[in-house]
């Protein structure tokens, strides 16, 4: 079994790796392959180039047991559309269970991605639930399961909903403190602080 964990991890913090370590625990995954974006369809641009945000991530996931970066997006370049990378993925892993990890609000927004039906044929969509966000039952909804069991037997095609344990780091949070010269320890390895410093990235 393999998760993927796309985004544009601008930059990846702890938040990150402990989605994926708990993904691992609780579906009994093989591996998460972090899927970072070239340029997403659905956000703004990131703020650090491609190149920066790779080495961030193997910064972030070094010492980690179970977790991968998959650069095909990276190396495709133009606009990172997700059924295309499950295209790719699915190629490599013919017969593998896929499973992509999403956040509640991305899946509820997920009608709007080029070619849902599709993805949902290709993997399995796992939905970590946070704190104040309601999964959209309506969507996709005779496909939507109750047990993590059942996806050992499911190359694709389900919708699981995985209740994780919230954690305050985002993205956007610690690129804010860092323009603002706050305090980033919580939510990312010294690693990557020392290599944000090193580089000037996220100056204003």
């Amino acid at each position: 079994m393999i998760g993927i964990f796309g985004g544009t991890f601008d930059p990846p913090h702890l938040g990150h790796i402990r989605l994926a370590e708990q993904a691992i625990e609780l579906l009994a995954l093989d591996e998460v392959q972090f899927l970072p974006c070239a340029n997403p369809v659905h956000r703004s641009q990131p703020m650090a180039i491609a190149s920066d945000r790779l080495q961030m991530l193997e910064l972030a996931i070094a010492g980690y047991s179970g977790l991968q970066i998959n650069t095909l997006e990276l190396d495709r370049g133009g606009p990172s559309y997700m059924v295309d990378s499950l295209r790719q993925v699915r190629a490599q892993h013919n017969d593998a269970c896929l499973c992509l990890l999403l956040g509640v609000d991305a899946f509820n927004a997920i009608q709007s991605w080029k070619s849902p039906d599709e993805i949902l044929k290709l993997a399995n969509l796992v939905v970590c639930r946070r704190p104040g966000l309601s999964l959209d039952k309506s969507i996709f909804a005779d496909h939507q399961i109750d047990s993590a069991l059942d996806l050992r037997s499911k190359a694709s095609g389900c919708i699981l909903a995985l209740d994780i344990e919230e954690n305050p780091c985002s993205s956007t949070e610690v690129r804010k403190r860092l323009t603002g010269r706050g305090s980033v320890e919580n939510c990312l390895p010294q690693s990557i602080i020392d290599y944000i410093n090193q580089h000037n990235l996220y100056e204003t």
